[in-house]
């Protein structure tokens, strides 16, 4: 009787064997948490539509940009939510769910647009990068006349991991339904600009900047620096990296001027 031929190719693997790898927590993703579950705001939800309206209570202090992510996020879950697809179009048992649908349809096709039509220079964008707060920071954390809170958003800032966003980042880890340092900044700035001077056009260049004498040829003013320290200039961003290496000019040898960008004495 002849041999069986031997089998060839990979072997399959026995389902007996349990997997070790972790099911996917969908609250994990950052677009529903802050990346961190202590800072996560608790009691937002999808099953009724006064869920739907105290989720948008919770929410209502952080930045534009965490609601959006929040709201569509929750929208989405509840749209693709096992219950919701077994059941036939307009069922009772998805009722609740529905209405709180619509409850977050509305946030996100009326008062989302209107929010975001509302904020004064699209929210101070574009906003300054991180290289460049970086060039101004030595000046920024030495300056007396710049406040905690800019100094404080600019080393945030500054050592922000790539791709993290501030809107995900707390100004108080343990109060998650206060502002986020996206909303912090906006507020702040709001203030510090006056109506109408949103671009380089509404100032004259003495708002700005003065002679910094001496090695400095010119330096931003109290106000420019403590706009520049939340990340914002009406400067473009070229402009005020240029700038920023003029700003921290020293002699070498010879007389001759090197830039130093931020490791620059002042």
């Amino acid at each position: 009787m002849p041999k069986a031929t031997p089998k060839t190719g990979r072997a399959k693997s026995s389902r007996a064997t349990p997997t070790t790898r972790p099911p996917a927590d969908p609250k994990a993703s950052h677009l529903y948490t802050d990346d961190n579950p202590s800072t996560t705001i608790h009691g937002t939800g999808f099953k009724d539509k006064s869920a739907a309206a105290s989720t948008l209570t919770l929410i209502a202090s952080r930045s534009l940009i965490y609601q959006f992510q929040t709201v569509n996020t929750l929208y989405n879950r509840a749209k693709h939510h096992p219950a919701m697809k077994r059941a036939v179009d307009g069922a009772a048992s998805t009722q609740d769910m529905r209405a709180a649908m619509e409850v977050f349809r509305e946030w996100l096709d009326v008062t989302y647009p209107t929010l975001k039509d509302g904020l004064r220079a699209g929210g101070f964008k574009p906003v300054v990068s991180k290289k460049v707060v970086e060039q101004y920071l030595p000046r920024i954390e030495g300056s007396e006349d710049v406040s905690e809170g800019a100094k404080q958003f600019a080393r945030v800032y500054v050592e922000l991991p790539r791709g993290k966003k501030l809107g995900n980042v707390l100004v108080d880890a343990s109060r998650p339904e206060e502002p986020d340092w996206e909303a912090r900044r906006y507020v702040e700035l709001a203030s510090l600009v006056p109506e109408g001077k949103e671009d380089a056009g509404g100032w004259e260049d003495g708002e700005l900047w003065v002679d910094g004498g001496g090695v400095d040829e010119k330096v931003p003013t109290r106000v420019h620096l403590e706009m520049i320290a939340w990340a914002w200039s009406p400067w473009k961003e070229h402009q005020l990296s240029e700038k920023g290496f003029a700003v921290f000019k020293v002699k070498g040898k010879g007389g001759k001027k090197t830039a130093t960008g931020s490791e620059g004495a002042e």
